[in-house]
């Protein structure tokens, strides 16, 4: 007989890889609207349309100086985001959850931010910066957040995967079929998704084939328990490089009227802080193969 998995349960994707305001904002607003939407007609894949639509208007927003115009720009991006986390419940909820799915709520986030930051440029060539500047500066922030977000997702969900035991969302390059039967869309979707998980693999090489030797056998406990204290400094730093903190910084930014502020901390010190998550990630990666047997594992460093 299948486990049914608790409601509360389904809210999350694991207490350990949660922000706090997730836990206690997010999350809980987007289980009730995810609930009263349960018995409905909507799909997850149309909420998820939903916070796309409110996304990109807030956006928008931005392109503006005025700051009462921003500020409702960042409450608009604070609904989007209570659409985003229950668009994943409701899929959780009534059993539906698809890589499909993910793929839509990927793209869904990358457009959001691909328009505030084409947003962000025309406000600062407006405001008379340099215009090839603000346009390297605007291309090197997107550039810079697409690499954060994958390593933040990856990080997570090998977390899930190894140390809980949940495989979670967790893929590797070889997990994405392109091929397989279904409609363009689907086929092009599959395709966006694996170059997705491409990258994640290139950004942790040792860490993706710390995973595919795992695959071959069962997992102790006592091998989850020293990834789950190796990893107690990197969860930390994923807080610093996601979305929150994110949208922390570009509202501050818009109201001092500093908007290439936030640009540049996304360009210049998140990107040092992700070469940091992934030193340390990496390297607990080539000490935990060590702890393998190396007969059954056959584990090698990646060079």
């Amino acid at each position: 007989m299948c486990s049914v998995k608790p409601q509360n349960d389904l809210s999350h994707k694991g207490r350990a890889v949660e922000e706090w305001v997730d836990l206690h904002f997010f999350r809980p607003i987007g289980i009730r609207i995810a609930r009263a939407l349960q018995p409905t007609g909507i799909s997850a894949d149309q909420v998820t349309l939903w916070s796309l639509a409110i996304g990109l208007v807030a956006g928008h927003l931005f392109a503006y100086r005025d700051r009462w115009t921003n500020v409702i720009g960042f409450a608009l991006f604070i609904v989007s985001d209570i659409f985003d986390s229950a668009d994943g419940q409701l899929a959780r909820l009534r059993g539906t959850s698809t890589r499909l799915g993910r793929v839509l709520d990927g793209t869904s986030d990358s457009l959001r931010f691909i328009n505030l930051y084409f947003h962000l440029i025309y406000r600062l060539i407006h405001a008379g910066f340099w215009w090839p500047g603000a346009f390297l500066l605007g291309m090197a922030a997107g550039l810079a957040h697409t690499y954060q977000a994958a390593a933040v997702d990856f990080v997570r969900n090998a977390f899930l995967y190894v140390g809980i035991g949940n495989k979670g969302e967790l893929d590797l390059p070889e997990d994405v079929d392109v091929a397989r039967p279904g409609g363009g869309f689907e086929r092009f979707g599959a395709r966006v998704y694996r170059d997705y998980v491409v990258r994640q693999a290139q950004l942790f090489p040792r860490t993706a084939k710390l995973v595919r030797l795992l695959r071959r056998g069962s997992v102790s406990e006592g091998f989850r328990a020293e990834y789950r204290a190796r990893q107690e400094v990197v969860l930390p730093l994923c807080a610093w490089l996601g979305q929150n903190i994110r949208f922390v910084l570009l509202g501050v930014a818009a109201v001092a009227a500093h908007i290439s502020a936030f640009l540049w901390v996304e360009a210049v010190w998140m990107s040092l802080l992700l070469v940091a998550l992934l030193w340390i990630h990496e390297g607990n990666a080539t000490a935990l193969g060590g702890l393998l047997d190396p007969e059954r594992n056959g584990y090698a460093r990646v060079t």
